[in-house]
């Protein structure tokens, strides 16, 4: 009987020594490559049962870290948050007991970059707060700037955008002085999301393409197919067509090979609103639509909230009044979950249009009047006073006299 049982133990150590290496072959094997999403996407299932091993033991943390910080980035775009929230907050709990400060920080941050998916601002409010502390006592200045460059955002969604370009300015002067080019492209692409949101064309181009060269230089990354994204939805806005069709086509290859799902979508809708802004009304509904069912399959938050909002505008003009109601009705529950005070109005904004072209002129001023009233606590902010005003003269010129 004794015999059987240590030989039982005997045999699971085996085992877990198996399952160890295999996890450090898995990590090799990710390293080893320069692009790994198509391998993380095929084998997706193998590197959680990998990391799912790391994390039974304080002695594999260091393992477990490192499949963390090699997979991530990829597995934001999956919609499986639940499931990583979990392995995140376990290497959280592992990293305080074992006093190590600056993985604490770094999982801090990630564990806020996916509750910003899950629409939990307020919580990764919290988390970068928290993060942005430890990195400014350990004196790495990359970390700092990093969450503040992703404070930024979340400030900007509430519609202080002079605050969050403060910010962001302020991530830049560090990264700057750190001689990081890694963090200082990441904060030009923060600030062109932010300024693209403010409808600051230009400035949008310009930080985008310096965040683009650096990247570029690194090959095709995923990092560099995002930021192309970012050119190309501004070149969209400014009807820059040639350049878009120039570049889209090669890149839907490239994304529907990797299976990068999420920035596949962010094309699609890009190439809707090419579509929209030359009055191609049932092209633009197919690219939203496709860019809407390929988000079934992450769920991103914020794009999911701006095409019901794109979709809703298009079904308005070619009268598809039902269809054009839910849509909009969806986008304003999404922006009003997400903080974001802007694009709630703007989606009021068009669900008011939406009641006018039917002759619902009462329902339309009071859905105007409500966007009215929840935008002037952001009035200081130039796209937010220009929406403001818009609102307001038709109000005016819907008030029976």
């Amino acid at each position: 009987m004794t015999q059987a049982i240590s030989n039982k133990s005997h045999w699971q150590q085996i085992l877990i020594q198996q399952k160890l290496a295999n996890a450090r072959r898995w990590l090799s094997l990710i390293e080893s490559q320069d692009d790994p999403t198509t391998l993380v996407s095929t084998d997706y299932d193998n590197f959680l049962r990998a990391l799912e091993t790391t994390l039974l033991s304080t002695e594999t943390f260091d393992l477990a870290y490192q499949l963390i910080q090699s997979i991530y980035i990829f597995t934001l775009d999956y919609a499986d948050w639940d499931r990583w929230l979990i392995y995140l907050e376990k290497a959280l709990e592992i990293s305080k007991k074992l006093h190590l400060q600056k993985e604490e920080a770094t999982l801090l941050v990630q564990i806020g970059d996916t509750l910003y998916r899950m629409a939990n601002l307020k919580r990764a409010k919290k988390l970068y707060k928290r993060a942005s502390e430890l990195y400014k006592n350990l004196n790495d200045p990359v970390g700092y700037a990093n969450t503040l460059t992703k404070t930024a955002i979340l400030i900007d969604l509430q519609g202080k955008i002079n605050e969050s370009i403060a910010l962001c300015q302020q991530a830049l002067d560090i990264a700057e002085g750190a001689e990081d080019k890694e963090i200082v492209a990441q904060v030009h692409v923060y600030l062109s999301r932010i300024y693209y949101r403010s409808r600051n064309w230009e400035a949008a181009l310009d930080t985008a393409q310096k965040a683009y060269e650096f990247y570029r230089l690194k090959g095709p990354t995923k990092l560099a197919r995002k930021t192309l994204m970012n050119i190309i939805a501004i070149w969209a806005e400014l009807g820059k067509w040639q350049e878009v069709d120039d570049v889209s086509k090669k890149l839907v290859n490239e994304l529907t090979a990797s299976g990068d799902i999420r920035t596949l979508s962010q094309l699609k809708n890009n190439l809707g609103v090419v579509a929209f802004n030359q009055k191609q009304y049932q092209v633009a509904e197919g690219f939203w639509q496709e860019a809407l069912n390929l988000h079934s399959q992450i769920q991103e938050p914020t794009e999911q909230a701006t095409l019901y909002n794109n979709l809703g505008v298009v079904y308005t003009l070619i009268s598809e009044w039902q269809a054009a109601e839910e849509m909009l009705n969806r986008a304003v529950a999404s922006h009003k979950q997400l903080g974001d005070v802007y694009n709630w109005a703007n989606s009021l904004d068009n669900l008011a249009d939406l009641y006018e072209a039917q002759g619902e002129t009462a329902v339309s001023r009071q859905i105007l009047q409500e966007a009215h009233t929840g935008l002037l606590p952001i009035a200081d902010s130039p796209h937010a006073l220009e929406l403001l005003n818009s609102i307001a003269k038709r109000l005016e010129r819907l008030t029976p006299q």
